[in-house]
């Protein structure tokens, strides 16, 4: 991992501790101003609160990676809010390819054992929007833009237009967007299926539909709603919700996440894992949340 992108993991976890404060006040109705075009405003520089997500969707972060890291007392919120029991409701047949997966990821020895945004590949929707790192968003005539620190990814989301072909298949998929009142409602389908959502092998097909709700709930927070679907996988649709703050700092800059040219790390994972695997050791790579 760059030096880059661990300088944008803690600078980024300090200023969203500092926001969520702020905005843990920001409840009930709120009138955004609205641009020329009648766009709401939500332009600006986001951090997601959906600490750990980039992990796990269903039980946050490693609580082993905490320990090393100093995060013990850090809030972990639960992300999934329907099914109640915070579960993905995967089909039984995916659900053994996952269990399979995370056997993989225990002890890897193949490329696509290792989780696609350690390979330096794009997150797609909606991991891109709690990896590590910040997102601006811009506004334009007739679209939203939302710039991503991780990975130099973007998304350029059109507020008209039907989506491509259904045999156009896209890494972050392709986003249309609408706004109902003051919310940004964003349907992304045509994704290709080499994405996960978390770093526990949280797969999908390429029959992934995506529905985004971005809710502006005061100055500095965005209420953010998803619901995935996938016919091929999952029993039903299933929803996260998790709040989005501004960074109030006026001279933050997404710095240069130079991933792909410069990741070494996969060589080595899979070396380890090799060396394991034939020594024997495997096993699941999975920490349940307690009480779920």
């Amino acid at each position: 991992m760059t030096r880059q992108v661990l300088r944008s993991i803690f600078t980024t976890a300090a200023v969203a501790a500092t926001v969520a404060v702020a905005a843990a006040g920001q409840t009930g109705s709120w009138t955004p101003s609205r641009l020329a075009d009648g766009q709401p405003d939500i332009r600006g520089h986001w951090i997601s609160d959906a600490v750990g997500g980039a992990h796990s969707v269903e039980d946050g972060r490693d609580p082993d990676a905490d320990v090393i890291q100093g995060r013990v007392d850090e809030k972990n919120p639960i992300l999934i809010v329907d099914p109640a029991d915070g579960r993905i409701p995967y089909q039984p047949a995916a659900a053994a390819r996952r269990q399979q997966l995370l056997r993989d990821i225990f002890t890897p020895t193949r490329r696509e054992h290792v989780d696609p945004h350690i390979r330096a590949l794009l997150d797609g929707v909606p991991r891109n929007n709690y990896v590590p790192g910040e997102m601006q968003i811009l506004q334009v005539a007739g679209a939203v833009v939302i710039l991503y620190e991780s990975n130099h990814s973007y998304r350029v989301i059109p507020l008209d237009g039907p989506h491509p072909p259904a045999q156009v298949k896209l890494w972050m998929g392709d986003s249309r967007g609408r706004w109902e009142g003051n919310t940004l409602v964003v349907d992304v389908t045509n994704f290709n299926e080499d994405t996960w959502i978390d770093s526990h092998g949280t797969f999908h097909s390429d029959a992934l539909h995506v529905v985004e709700r971005w809710t502006p709930a005061g100055l500095d927070r965005i209420d953010y709603s998803v619901t995935l679907d996938d016919p091929k996988v999952f029993t039903r649709p299933w929803k996260m919700a998790f709040a989005v703050n501004r960074n109030r700092d006026k001279n933050y800059e997404i710095w240069e996440d130079s991933r792909h040219e410069g990741e070494r790390d996969v060589d080595s994972i899979l070396s380890a894992g090799r060396k394991e695997k034939a020594a024997g050791i495997t096993g699941v790579h999975e920490h349940r949340r307690e009480g779920r």
